[in-house]
């Protein structure tokens, strides 16, 4: 099942000819969740930017995510497969492979190349570091109103009614409960995981995964109480961090929600609704 939050950046293009090779933007591979250009992180949701890339708009429902959807027969780095979520003439969404950078390193420079029944893209140089954090928002456009729940109720942390057809409610302090953040791009996880696979096992259970570093988070410039950071065991690249709001915590509708980790902090642009 698709998060809701990744359904609604589905970009509505319509189909048209295909026939030319595909290009990748210079620079055109960025964090999905706030399409920061400053690098992205293995394990982590990409956006990639270009032109003639699908001949239409196609979205993977498998898991394992597949190589190849539509006419794209693959999207490499540094000539590692990733797994596909969404395809269309002028974006794609994918996985940045875990194994992407050389063995036993943790940061450089890899080469993205774009496969379709037309062609292949010229490489393109992508920057990779070991985590680049970026919040999941309502809008899509890496501002605005996170993706963040309240642990014990579900409810996205908004302002009442807020959201049409979303359940929102400001995340309370008094209450106690747990925020989660949902982001990607905070990197290696322990144990690792293969490409393209959420944490299921046949049994029905899951497996956690920690990440290797530990992230920050601030909600109004005051540090929250950590308690984990783990891929979403559902999910594939989507990682939650659990922590508990502290008691001065400012309150309002918009509070600026930040993640550090790997010394990069997210916009204070993202926000969520906190009451007494």
């Amino acid at each position: 099942m698709r998060p809701v939050w990744l359904t609604l950046g589905i970009m509505a293009l319509a189909s048209f000819a295909y026939a030319q090779a595909p290009s990748v933007n210079a620079g055109g591979v960025v964090n999905d969740g706030n399409y920061s250009s400053q690098g992205v992180a293995p394990g982590s949701i990409v956006g990639i930017f270009g032109t003639n890339l699908a001949s239409k708009v196609a979205i993977n429902d498998t898991i394992p995510l597949s190589t190849s959807l539509d006419t794209v027969t693959s999207v490499t780095f540094n000539g590692v497969q990733a797994g596909l979520y969404f395809v269309g003439p002028i974006q794609i969404n994918a996985q940045l492979p875990f194994e992407s950078l050389a063995a036993n390193a943790t940061s450089g420079t890899v080469d993205i190349v774009v496969t379709t029944s037309s062609g292949a893209s010229a490489a393109q140089t992508v920057n990779v570091l070991p985590a680049v954090p970026g919040i999941f928002t309502v809008n899509q456009s890496g501002a605005g109103q996170a993706i963040a729940t309240d642990n014990s109720t579900n409810l996205i942390a908004a302002p009442a009614f807020s959201i049409t057809g979303l359940a929102t409610s400001p995340i309370s302090l008094s209450s106690g409960h747990a925020l989660i953040v949902w982001c990607t791009g905070l990197g290696a996880v322990t144990p690792p995981i293969p490409d393209g696979a959420n944490s299921s096992n046949p049994d029905g259970s899951y497996t956690l995964r920690n990440t290797v570093l530990q992230p920050t988070v601030t909600i109004g410039g005051i540090e929250a109480q950590f308690v984990y950071s783990i891929l979403s065991p559902q999910y594939v690249s989507e990682y939650q961090i659990g922590v508990v709001p502290a008691a001065g915590t400012p309150t309002g509708s918009a509070v600026p929600l930040q993640i550090t980790i790997n010394g990069i902090t997210t916009s204070n642009q993202v926000t969520i609704a906190v009451a007494p």
